[in-house]
């Protein structure tokens, strides 16, 4: 029995320590890269790196059956919310005149023909590249008249500007635009008034401050200078308030790059890289194999406050059998729950395996099945022996 675990798993650490790689493409969408060329790229970076970025670390060479135990039981992060779309918010503003009470929105009422036709010059781009997720519509008015019928107007007309745009636009999912509404827009006001430096800007803005109450501060307005502030305010700002505010939510989509310059720049300037760049190059390379323990060294001391960057940089470590480095990568994120298993792993490389099954079992909540192989691996075969 103990001879057949055994054959079954040096076969599995031969498989292991394989090295291999994904498929590199060619810049502007040639044949893939092969193997041959990929290792060349690789080794092209190692020769022009400025330095070493990582630690050299000999590494004691371990008998081939027990570490290809070890290997199987580490586990790596993949890193889905460094690597996701980035989500963008595009604001967009459209001043829309509408009659005294009106909420019908007609494109050729005062300057709405010279507003909207700004508004399509940037909103047309964001749909035509078929990456909107969302269009929250925002109705504001200003703060003249009745605070309650301001309310009712710039509701209704929200709704009405969501209907010209799916009109106009019949490209837009109707599920993907929302309405909401302000009223008077106080906060605008406010702030129009500050940034104005107007003979009387102090005097408001001490109103502003001393009530809440949309009347109250109507009403203290008004009296000022017998009315002629409150006149020169509803002159000056009013028609800057009433308009509909778009937030348009785009998914950005990754450019397309080099990706042998950008292999080449991972290992000679790291630094000109973002983290999702550099996790992308190592995500080309098959966990356990030392280019992707070099790719995540590389990531974790150059961004070391990057969790993921340090716990997989852990993780390779231990799949080639390097206690030492692993450690030094495990503790720059100290109690992170997702390195429980992996700590197990060390562990048991250690000799303690009271201590392993401790880890083991605190592993539970973050990968269940993994846990429950590496207890049952720890008790079938006798690594000490190995």
């Amino acid at each position: 029995m103990r001879k057949e675990f055994m054959k079954g798993v040096a076969g599995a650490g031969l498989l292991v320590l394989l090295p291999a790689c994904g498929v590199l493409h060619q810049p502007g969408g040639g044949e893939p890269l092969g193997q041959k060329e990929v290792s060349t790229l690789v080794d092209k970076g190692r020769e022009e790196s400025a330095g070493p970025i990582f630690r050299q670390v000999d590494v004691p060479l371990l008998q081939v059956d027990a570490q290809s135990v070890y290997s199987r039981m580490v586990t790596y992060i993949t890193p889905e919310e460094e690597l996701a779309p980035v989500m963008l918010n595009e604001r967009l503003s459209a001043y829309i005149d509408f009659p005294a009470n009106g909420v019908s929105l007609n494109p050729k009422y005062g300057n709405n023909r010279a507003e909207l036709s700004k508004l399509e010059e940037r909103l047309i781009p964001l749909l035509l590249s078929g990456n909107v997720k969302g269009i929250r519509i925002t109705g504001y008015a200003s703060p003249d008249g009745n605070t309650k019928e301001n309310e009712r107007l710039a509701g209704n007309r929200a709704i009405q500007f969501k209907s010209y745009l799916q009109k106009q636009f019949k490209q837009i999912d109707p599920s993907l635009i929302t309405i909401d509404w302000v009223g008077e827009d106080w906060a605008g006001l406010q702030r129009l008034i500050s940034e104005s430096q107007k003979p009387y800007s102090a005097r408001v803005e001490a109103i502003f401050q001393l009530t809440n109450d949309p009347e109250s501060r109507r009403k203290q307005i008004k009296a000022m200078d017998k009315g002629a502030v409150y006149k020169d305010i509803e002159k000056s700002f009013f028609s800057r308030l009433r308009r509909m505010e778009l937030t348009v939510e785009v998914e950005s989509v990754p450019e397309m790059v080099d990706t042998p310059h950008l292999i080449e720049l991972v290992y000679t300037q790291p630094d000109k890289l973002s983290l999702p760049e550099i996790l992308r190059v190592a995500s080309l390379f098959r966990s356990g194999t030392e280019q992707y323990r070099e790719i995540y060294e590389i990531a974790a001391y150059t961004y070391p406050s990057s969790a993921i960057a340090q716990l997989n940089a852990a993780a390779a470590s231990l799949a080639l059998g390097d206690r030492e480095s692993a450690r030094y990568f495990f503790q720059q994120v100290d109690a992170d729950s997702r390195a429980y298993n992996n700590l197990g792993v060390l562990s048991l490389m250690d000799g303690d395996k009271e201590a392993a099954a401790a880890y083991f079992r605190k592993s539970f909540p973050q990968n269940p099945r993994q846990a429950r192989e590496n207890l049952k691996l720890m008790e079938s075969a006798d690594l000490k022996s190995y």
